[in-house]
């Protein structure tokens, strides 16, 4: 049963198919040539016996005369249609009476008749005028065994040969399809052998053919695979190592809490850093349910016309608050009126963290500077720091989740290493990117380009 379902067995029940349907076709044409090559000939054969009749056929004494004893038979009807003599084997063939008034009436007449006995003939029905006060009709014939055993043995041999060939066919289909289908079960077998565990392997690549370029997809697939992989069991190690920071300090504190009896100056004080480390732990596990929303397809998102210029506006009074706290200069630039199409919660949320983070990575007394322009319908957002800047071997990074460049600096500041990861992905959504620019110790310049709404 599980042969029959196989590629294997379609591609040769297939090609036995295609060989049945040639071999049905060839064999009738030739069959149906043959036959008709058989009788033409024979027709000729009588036509020209007849020629031969009529020059050496005579009527003596009431009696047909002729030169030499004819071996064929030959049946002599006088001009009333009755039989009045006859040569050859002594065969009743019934119903004459039509073709012998046609060769009555001078016209010649092929026919095929069976005789009693269950022979078959072939007749030549003709008229003859030995003077002009009779008429006869001569009808000459031949039995056509000889044809029938010819079309037996061609039939035998068709039969033979078709069978034979089918054999063939069916062996040689299925040692082609073994043959065609090893690469499969090769790569089947390596597929089977490659684990969650174990996907550093890679299935080998012979040729460049259909196999060999489903065994580089599949390379490919497993590649990416590998990959995510990866990335979620780094994004777990990162996920657990930043909670359990803020568990071990919250277990920490209310355990010496409560090792003995405290003032309330100082319980109050351990809740203040409990509380503290539940909104961060908060603040965390916010992005991440938003980063596996997103993995998954289901965050929401309402796209809608939305003015940028109104937006960067809005946001720059809060960032304004916060520059102001860390003794920073937060300037706003260029603003052209500007629209995309996107949702503005979700670009609220893109352009905040990354305004957070030239707040919290710029030292005091710096300055931001924020602009909005429009080029080749895309809007550029620049926001630009004289913060501490980013080394070039961080680049690359940077949009990693989890991925900080100062861990001990970013956690002090309150960053998990999720905010640009999660503007990366708002950006992506809008049809946008971000593109970086930074030099240690001199600041950073973050570019957000949004395709601009088409206007009505």
């Amino acid at each position: 049963m599980k042969f029959i379902k196989s590629v294997k067995f379609r591609l040769t029940a297939w090609y036995l198919i295609v060989i049945l349907v040639l071999l049905g076709v060839f064999s009738a044409s030739g069959y149906l040539l043959l036959s008709r090559n058989l009788h033409r000939s024979l027709d000729n054969a009588l036509t020209v016996r007849a020629a031969e009749l009529r020059t050496t056929f005579s009527i003596e004494q009431g009696h047909a005369i002729f030169a030499a004893q004819p071996t064929d038979l030959i049946l002599i009807y006088n001009s009333q249609g009755d039989l009045f003599q006859r040569f050859g084997p002594s065969v009743e063939l019934p119903g004459m009476e039509g073709a012998v008034q046609q060769a009555l009436q001078g016209q010649d007449v092929f026919l095929t008749m069976k005789a009693a006995v269950g022979q078959e003939f072939r007749l030549y029905a003709i008229p003859f005028v030995p003077d002009p006060r009779s008429r006869l009709a001569i009808i000459l014939g031949r039995s056509t065994s000889e044809i029938e055993t010819v079309l037996d043995t061609f039939r035998y041999v068709l039969g033979v040969s078709g069978l034979t060939a089918i054999l063939l066919a069916a062996f040689g289909g299925l040692f082609l399809a073994t043959r065609v289908l090893k690469p499969v079960d090769r790569i089947t077998r390596a597929a089977q052998e490659i684990g969650e565990h174990d996907l550093t392997r890679r299935i080998d690549v012979h040729g460049e053919d259909e196999l060999g370029r489903l065994a580089g997809t599949l390379n490919g697939m497993i590649g990416r695979l590998e990959a995510a992989f990866e990335r979620q069991r780094q994004f777990t190690a990162d996920a657990s190592h930043e909670l359990r920071t803020p568990l071990a300090i919250m277990q920490a504190e209310s355990t010496l809490a409560l090792s003995k009896e405290r003032s309330e100056a100082e319980y109050r004080k351990a809740l203040e850093l409990i509380s503290q480390e539940i909104s961060y732990m908060t603040a965390i596990i916010g992005k991440l349910l938003f980063l596996a929303r997103s993995d998954a397809g289901k965050e929401p998102l309402t796209f809608e016309r939305t003015n940028l210029k109104d937006l960067l506006t809005e946001l720059a009074a809060d960032i304004d608050v916060l520059a102001r706290d860390k003794d920073l200069k937060f300037t706003l630039g260029a603003m052209e009126d500007l629209s995309v199409k996107g949702d503005s919660v979700k670009l609220r949320q893109l352009f905040l963290n990354i305004m957070q983070n030239a707040v919290r990575y710029t030292p005091n007394g710096g300055s931001i500077f924020a602009s909005l322009t429009g080029k080749n319908g895309m809007a550029e957002v620049s926001i630009t720091d004289t913060g501490i800047g980013i080394a070039p071997e961080h680049l690359p990074h940077l949009f990693e989740r989890f991925y900080r460049v100062d861990k001990a600096r970013s956690r002090a500041e309150g960053g998990a290493g999720l905010g640009l990861a999660i503007a990366k992905y708002i950006a992506g959504v809008h049809g946008g990117r971000i593109d970086v620019s930074s030099e240690a110790g001199k600041g950073s310049t973050f570019s957000v380009y949004l395709p601009l709404e088409n206007s009505k």
